[in-house]
C-alpha cells in the first residue's frame, strides 16, 4: 500500500509540474539503430546514480567559524548605525558581512567542508542580518518604517505556507522574480549607507539606493503573492504523505 501511495504522489507531482500529466522523458525520440545512447544523452538515463555531496556532523569547521563570526559582527553593525552614528564604519562592516556570506559557502564546496551545522548556521546568520539591517536603517531614518513592515509581513506569510511543502516532502520553488527582488534589496542597503557615509558623490549613491529599494520592495511583495499561489496549487493537486486519494483537495492551511 505504501509503494502504491508513493507512486500516486509521484504521478501527482509530474502532472503538476508539466500541466499535462505527461512525463517529460516521453518526448525523447526513439532509439536509432538499436542504440539507446542515441536517444538518451549520457548521464540522463533513469539508472544514472545521483551524486550526493558528503555532509558531516562536525561543528568546528572553517565555514562554520566564518558563519559564527558573521553572527557576532551583526550587533557591532547595528551599534555603528544607531549608537555610534558612524556610517563609514557601518559600511565597512556591511562589506565584511557580505563577503563572508559568499566566502563560507565557497570554502564549504571547494574543500568539501559541508556540514549539518553549516546548513543551519548560514541561514540563521542571513536571517538575522536581513532583519537587523532594515530595522536599524528605519530607526536611523534612512528608510521609511512601512518598508520594514512590508518585508517582515511577506516573510511571515511565506513561513505560514511551509507546512504545505513539508507535508508533501517538497521544497518551495524559487522564482526568478524572488531572486530579482532579493538582488535589488541586497544592493539598496550598501548604496544607501554609502550615501550617508560622506563619500564624494554620496547623493548619487543615495538616489540609486532608493530606486533599488523601492523596486526591490515591489518585487518582493509580488513574488510573495506568487509563492502563496504556488502553495495553494500544490495543496490542491499533490497528495500529502500518508493521505488517501479521497482527502486531496481538503483544506491544508493555505
Amino acid at each position: 500500500m505504501s509503494a502504491a501511495r508513493d507512486g500516486r504522489r509521484e504521478t501527482d507531482l509530474r502532472e503538476w509540474r508539466t500541466g499535462e500529466g505527461k512525463v517529460l522523458g516521453a518526448r525523447i525520440p526513439p532509439p536509432r539503430d538499436g542504440h539507446l545512447s542515441a536517444a538518451v544523452p549520457p548521464g540522463l538515463g533513469p539508472d544514472t546514480p545521483a551524486r550526493v555531496p558528503e555532509v558531516s556532523d562536525r561543528f568546528w569547521t572553517l565555514p562554520n567559524a566564518i558563519s559564527l563570526g558573521r553572527i557576532a559582527l551583526i550587533p557591532v553593525l547595528v551599534l555603528s548605525i544607531l549608537a555610534w552614528d558612524d556610517p563609514p564604519l557601518a559600511l565597512w562592516l556591511l562589506g565584511v558581512l557580505v563577503v563572508s556570506d559568499w566566502l563560507d559557502g565557497k570554502i564549504a564546496r571547494l574543500w568539501n567542508m559541508r556540514s549539518t551545522w553549516g546548513e543551519r548556521l548560514d541561514p540563521i546568520a542571513d536571517r538575522i542580518l536581513v532583519a537587523a539591517v532594515p530595522v536599524s536603517f528605519a530607526v536611523a531614518g534612512y528608510i521609511p518604517v512601512w518598508i520594514v513592515v512590508v518585508l517582515i509581513a511577506r516573510d511571515l506569510l511565506l513561513t505560514a505556507t511551509l507546512p504545505v511543502y513539508r507535508r508533501r516532502g517538497l521544497d518551495p520553488e524559487v522564482t526568478y522574480l524572488g531572486k530579482a527582488a532579493t538582488f535589488a534589496l541586497f544592493w539598496s542597503l550598501p548604496l544607501l549607507l554609502t550615501g550617508h557615509a560622506g563619500v564624494p558623490g554620496g547623493q548619487a549613491f543615495e538616489l540609486v539606493g532608493e530606486a533599488c529599494l523601492y523596486w526591490g520592495v515591489g518585487l518582493y511583495a509580488w513574488s510573495g503573492g506568487i509563492y502563496v499561489w504556488q502553495a495553494s496549487r500544490i495543496a490542491r493537486a499533490v497528495r500529502p504523505r500518508g493521505v488517501r486519494s479521497a482527502d486531496v483537495g481538503a483544506p491544508d492551511g493555505v
